[in-house]
């Protein structure tokens, strides 16, 4: 179980809507808006920057019905 400072820690994103789960989000510098999404990182990246947002937060959302174990 993560500690609560790494639960916690204001540079992570928050959690995304459910509606992108299985998708790449792209969260503004203050992690604030989704400025893009998509399936594809290099696009969802592109997207961002095309939005006026260079130094977006990238995030890759899980889908609630899968389990993720070990690393990536």
């Amino acid at each position: 179980m993560p500690r609560d400072e790494v639960i916690n820690d204001p540079r992570r994103p928050r959690p995304a809507p459910v509606e992108y789960a299985g998708q790449w989000v792209a969260w503004d510098k203050q992690q604030r808006e989704i400025v893009a999404h998509g399936h594809d990182l290099a696009e969802v990246h592109r997207s961002a920057i095309l939005a006026g947002h260079p130094d977006a937060v990238l995030q890759k959302v899980r889908r609630p019905d899968v389990i993720f174990i070990g690393a990536t």
